[in-house]
């Protein structure tokens, strides 16, 4: 899916350096996985709740790949 694509489905983009990370609060089922397995990048506590910098770019993507409900997608910034 295109960046335009998502956003027109109701995603918020998140901007890294190397990655962007989407996210879909109307379909998220909160499991948790993402806090869970990338904490440093998503936490609650904080604004904005994704900072997809904070960890690799191989890490968000393998966490983002976690979420059970596709409320999380990413691509990579080219």
């Amino acid at each position: 899916m295109s960046d335009n694509q998502l956003l027109e489905r109701g995603f918020r983009r998140y901007h890294g350096e190397e990655i962007n990370v989407y996210f879909n609060k109307e379909i998220c089922e909160h499991a948790a996985e993402c806090v869970g397995n990338a904490p440093e990048v998503f936490d609650t506590k904080k604004r904005p709740w994704i900072t997809p910098d904070e960890a690799s770019a191989l890490k968000v993507e393998r966490t983002v790949k976690l979420c059970p409900s596709g409320a999380l997608q990413y691509r990579y910034d080219n």
